[in-house]
């Protein structure tokens, strides 16, 4: 016999099931439109441009990469092509100052002008690491940055550690074609010892005490460690870049200084409440002036109490920087008696002139590579740069022309024609090296660049087929007069004779 039953309304497990998962799924829907309307909201007022410092509330993480979430960009290797880089406004502030505990932390502002090559409601962008107190997209704008005021609105923010990306997801979609801004405050690490990539932490002796100073190196990937950027070679920009820093420091970027000016912090002094001063610091900050379109790898930054030593070879002024003990003692006059002319050999060896009007070289006393060749702050080993005038050893200079004209091939081969995807980097280190022989034999066997251009020919015909054209050019020849054509010419016969002949 079956139990009776009571009247009234049953619900069967199954259908509970589904109206608490209705009614979960309309309540997350109110909240999602409750964000959305902050955000656009907030989105109608423009916001002034951060000052970067210490912030007294801490700095947020983009949330992280959704657990479930569609297939998009962002699960590729490479940046979509969607949106690019034209133009990046960075301000970059290590946290670095006499009587503040080790540095470990840099913060910023980067507002980046891209273009819109392909309709898309998803911004990708490179970032490692870092974390972020402000993102915003601007636009459209005119061909000048700067000039919108209307915001974009935001939905989700996030990062894909897998790939290294930031993920600005959009509620409308960007126009093909157009300009738009990226607008992001960020902090970051400085690298401590012994880590030498991106932002890193030197420790040193000069002048009897102990001193800090802080390196980029930046290839191939770590571009994106020290800033949010597009950080792929071919994905080339101008930069204005700014650096603040301590009074008492000396800031280097890739352009010359445009201008020097004081900086004050803002955010509640937080830096000079360390320094256990009862007024806030007068920070400097150096501008420096727009960079050449280049890739971000190549991008770089100092902040010192380095000295220097200087001279200008053809409109180009080269400093050595150098710890001040080690310029006193002439350490650096080597390299800066052939830094010169192997930038004047280069440019005459390409008949292409090297487009910046200063360059730096820099001795840092500890770091993984032997050089970088960053576009005109250049960063070496200390001991690949610097010289000790009493040592008499023709090794150890030979080993400094080298390296130095390494890195100033990388200014033509690698900086200003770059390989497109980092399995073509054979490209730029094969064009470095073989030109880094060349420079060798010019600055240390003071060779002639005929010589070295004869030089050149034979290794390139192999020396077999480059004497017979010699042989062939003094037959026809001999007692007469001859032109650099008529050599030109006879080379090129040789070398036709023996390709029709290998074919035959």
């Amino acid at each position: 016999m079956s139990a009776k039953l009571r009247s009234g309304f049953y619900l069967g497990k199954k259908s509970a099931l589904v109206l608490a998962l209705l009614l979960a799924a309309l309540l997350l829907a109110l909240l999602v439109l409750a964000i959305l309307f902050g955000r656009c909201a907030r989105g109608a007022e423009e916001p002034g441009l951060l000052s970067p410092g210490v912030p007294t509330t801490p700095w947020a993480n983009a949330s992280a990469e959704p657990a479930t979430r569609r297939p998009g960009p962002w699960d590729q290797q490479r940046l979509s092509r969607h949106v690019t880089p034209i133009h990046y406004s960075l301000l970059l502030w290590p946290h670095l100052a006499p009587g503040l505990p080790k540095p470990s932390t840099h913060s910023g502002q980067v507002n980046i002008t891209v273009r819109c090559r392909e309709a898309t409601s998803a911004v990708l962008l490179h970032s490692a690491e870092l974390t972020y107190r402000d993102a915003s997209v601007w636009g459209p704008l005119e061909e000048a940055p700067d000039n919108s005021t209307r915001s974009i609105p935001l939905g989700e923010v996030w990062t894909a550690p897998r790939n290294q990306y930031l993920v600005l997801e959009l509620l409308e979609n960007l126009t093909a074609g157009s300009l738009y801004e990226l607008r992001l405050a960020f902090q970051g690490r400085i690298q401590p010892q012994p880590h030498y990539l991106g932002l890193f932490l030197n420790t040193y002796e000069d002048e009897g005490e102990k001193r800090w100073m802080v390196v980029s190196q930046l290839q191939p990937t770590a571009a994106r460690s020290v800033y949010p950027c597009f950080d792929e070679p071919a994905m080339k920009a101008t930069f204005n870049i700014s650096i603040v820093h301590h009074p008492s420091y000396v800031a280097l970027s890739n352009m010359p200084v445009l201008d020097i000016s004081e900086f004050k912090d803002v955010n509640d002094s937080a830096l000079s409440a360390l320094m256990n001063e009862t007024m806030p610091i007068n920070w400097t900050i150096t501008t420096f002036e727009t960079t050449l379109k280049m890739s971000t790898y190549i991008t770089a930054f100092v902040v010192c109490k380095f000295d220097y030593v200087t001279t200008t070879e053809r409109g180009n002024q080269i400093r050595i920087w150098a710890r001040k003990d080690a310029i006193k003692k002439g350490f650096a006059n080597y390299a800066l008696n052939i830094t010169g002319p192997i930038f004047s050999f280069m440019e005459d060896l390409l008949n292409i002139s090297y487009p910046l009007s200063k360059t730096d070289l820099v001795a840092v006393p500890l770091m993984d590579n032997g050089a970088m060749e960053n576009w005109g702050l250049m960063t070496f080993y200390e001991t690949s740069l610097l010289n000790d005038p009493e040592d008499k050893s023709i090794s150890y200079k030979t080993q400094i022309c080298r390296i130095v004209a390494h890195e100033v091939a990388h200014q033509w081969f690698g900086n200003l024609v770059t390989m497109e995807w980092w399995n073509d980097i054979w490209l730029n280190e094969g064009f470095a090296t073989y030109f880094e022989q060349l420079g060798l034999y010019y600055i240390e066997h003071i060779m002639p660049l005929g010589a070295v251009i004869i030089w050149m020919l034979s290794n390139f015909m192999t020396e077999g087929l480059f004497m017979k054209a010699l042989n062939s050019y003094l037959n026809a020849f001999s007692f007469s007069n001859a032109v650099q054509d008529d050599l030109w010419n006879h080379i090129q016969k040789v070398v036709k004779f023996t390709m029709h002949f290998q074919h035959h």
